[in-house]
């Protein structure tokens, strides 16, 4: 059966919400919804490819756009120049990625007429990424769900679980947090809440680098703190795994590890939305 995949705005508690949507069509029961998070590159190609991915297994992936403010993107984040905003990031050294005086000195190198564009592109980026930003993210995640559970008629009345990656990685386990109703989150290289551990009602699987120490080295004491709380947490460490390994346009993709962690994530989501 063919995958049908669309634009589709909803309205959540704070505004319209922008999703990627894509499911095998025609299906007429309703199926578990896996909520796709997206990476710093937003819902790009990549990202809907992962949510097709989720909906030839079975389910209904809903990707929001969190970059979409009332449903509506900035122009400085449109679908082109945030090809040309991945391709700069990756052209430049990683720590120049978060370092303004760093990354203006690198946009300084590109020619004068691209250099405006660029600067007002990767300011609106990072100004989305500020810790500030993380609260409307969960909202917006929290309305997608509350869509697919109770309005969507692909979805109606059927579980909603979450996969992230990256920034979406720590979203993922932030919905676990705000959302009492959530079946299950799968983490990838995303980092772990610090606070209110104690109200995840749901089971959740990571997957992470060996070789992102940043992220990884965090893990074992979310692990510790789940544990005494007695709630289900399994993480994955691939040993020498970049960050970023599962996306396939990023120069540190691992096949192996991407087929392993997709394989894993299936099997789980399987038994979460099966209880």
């Amino acid at each position: 059966m063919p995958i049908q995949s669309e634009w589709r705005t909803f309205t959540g508690a704070n505004g319209d919400i922008r999703a990627y949507v894509a499911a095998i069509e025609p299906v007429t029961e309703p199926r578990p919804t896996v909520i796709v998070i997206q990476e710093i590159w937003g819902v790009d190609a990549h990202i809907q490819d992962v949510a097709q991915r989720f909906a030839a297994a079975g389910y209904v992936a809903i990707a929001p756009d969190l970059f979409a403010e009332n449903g509506v993107r900035p122009n400085e984040l449109n679908e082109e120049m945030l090809k040309e905003v991945k391709s700069f990031l990756h052209s430049i050294p990683h720590p120049a990625w978060f370092n303004p005086d760093a990354r203006e000195a690198e946009i300084s190198k590109l020619p004068n007429e691209r250099q405006e564009t660029m600067r007002a592109a990767l300011n609106t980026l990072f100004g989305f990424l500020d810790p500030s930003k993380s609260e409307m993210f969960v909202n917006i995640l929290k309305a997608a769900a509350d869509y697919a559970r109770n309005t969507y008629e692909k979805t109606k009345n059927m579980t909603v679980t979450s996969v992230g990656f990256c920034l979406g990685g720590a979203l993922s386990a932030a919905l676990a947090v705000n959302d009492q109703n959530h079946t299950g989150a799968v983490v990838f290289y995303g980092r772990p809440p610090k606070e209110r551990i104690d109200e995840i009602q749901c089971p959740i699987l990571g997957f992470y680098g060996g070789n992102d120490p940043n992220i990884t080295n965090l893990i074992p004491a979310f692990e510790e703190e789940m544990k005494k709380l007695d709630k289900s947490f399994e993480a994955i460490v691939y040993p020498d795994a970049q960050h970023a390994f599962f996306n396939d346009t990023n120069p540190t993709y691992n096949a192996r590890y991407a087929r392993d962690s997709f394989a894993k994530a299936l099997t789980f989501l399987n038994q979460v939305t099966a209880e």
